[in-house]
């Protein structure tokens, strides 16, 4: 089983303080105010950053993570993968978790 699961794409940046626009590859993107930490997949690196803030625009999430402070920082991760600990995620309930298994 993976140790990280994908729960968003950061796909652009937006204003000019760091934030990242983040298309969330979770069906409730109201689960990245629960995130303390999360991991960017850069190259085959992982890199952890802490959340400082989250805001939503229409159907994205806009990150705010520590040590990312203006826009020239924030675009080296355009187009990377965003990743949390599987113990960090949301329990599926029973039933689905039975069909993903079985789907493994």
């Amino acid at each position: 089983m993976k140790e990280y699961l994908e729960v968003g794409k950061i796909v652009n940046t937006s204003g000019l303080k760091g934030l990242l626009k983040v298309s969330p590859l979770t069906d409730d993107i109201t689960r990245f105010e629960d995130l303390e930490t999360i991991y960017i997949q850069k190259a085959k690196e992982l890199i952890e950053f802490k959340i400082q803030d989250v805001k939503y625009n229409k159907n994205m999430v806009l990150l705010k993570l520590e040590g990312i402070d203006d826009i020239t920082e924030a675009e080296k991760y355009k187009n990377c993968y965003i990743k949390i600990n599987r113990e960090d995620a949301v329990e599926l309930e029973a039933h689905l978790q039975l069909y993903l298994n079985l789907l493994l």
